[in-house]
C-alpha cells in the first residue's frame, strides 16, 4: 500500500482499536444468536416459577441461590434511636426483622443490594442509613449488612427503610448477589 493510502485509511493507523472494535462485534454477533431460547421448555418452567415466587409471605422460607431468607416481623416508628443517637424519619420508618441463613457451600457477605422494599405504586426503597445507624447506636447492635454468613450458619438482624407514610402493598424484595433474580416476599 502507498504511504499516502496508509495515512487515509482510519483502520491502518488505528490497529490496536480495530481488532477491538472487531472483537466486540463477534461477541454481541455471538450473544444474540445464543438469547433465542425463549420458546424452550426450560424458560416455560423459569416463568412459571417467577409466577410463584409472588405468593410468599412473611414467616414463609425463601430460598435464592445459597441464601435463605424468613422475614419475621415488621414495625414501625417515626424516629429511632435514643437521646445521643435520635433519627427523625423523612415518611416513616419500617423495621423488617428478618433471618438470613448461608445454604450453599462457601462464604456469603450480605450487602445493601440484596434487599429492598417496594409498594404497590412500583416505588423501590433501599435502606435508611442514617435510620439504620440511629437505631443501631442506641442499641449496640451491628448493621446485619456487610456480614458475612458461613455455610449452615444464619444470621439475624433488622433492616431499616424509610418510606412515605401513605404506601401500601409493601413487598420486601430479596436475592442471593447483586446480578441474582429478586423473590418477592409480602408484607402486607
Amino acid at each position: 500500500m502507498p504511504e499516502q493510502e496508509k495515512k487515509n485509511n482510519w483502520f491502518v493507523r488505528h490497529k490496536l482499536l480495530t481488532v477491538i472494535i472487531v472483537i466486540v462485534v463477534i461477541m454481541v454477533i455471538g450473544g444474540s444468536k445464543g438469547d433465542n431460547s425463549s420458546n424452550s421448555p426450560s424458560s416455560t418452567t423459569e416463568s412459571k416459577q417467577e409466577e410463584a415466587t409472588a405468593n410468599f409471605k412473611m414467616n414463609e422460607l425463601v430460598t435464592s441461590g445459597d441464601l435463605a431468607f424468613i422475614v419475621t416481623k415488621m414495625t414501625e416508628a417515626k424516629s429511632l434511636g435514643n437521646a445521643y443517637t435520635s433519627k427523625d424519619a423523612q415518611g416513616i420508618f419500617k423495621i423488617i426483622t428478618i433471618d438470613v441463613e448461608n445454604v450453599g457451600k462457601e462464604t456469603k457477605m450480605i450487602d445493601s443490594s440484596m434487599i429492598k422494599l417496594k409498594d404497590d405504586q412500583d416505588r423501590t426503597f433501599e435502606r435508611s442509613i442514617d435510620g439504620q445507624t440511629a437505631k443501631g447506636l442506641a442499641q449496640g447492635q451491628f448493621d446485619l449488612f456487610l456480614q458475612q454468613v458461613q455455610p449452615g450458619l444464619s444470621v439475624t438482624g433488622e433492616i431499616v427503610f424509610d418510606i412515605p407514610a401513605d404506601a401500601t402493598g409493601l413487598v420486601l424484595q430479596v436475592k442471593d448477589s447483586i446480578f441474582g433474580k429478586s423473590i418477592d416476599i409480602m408484607l402486607e
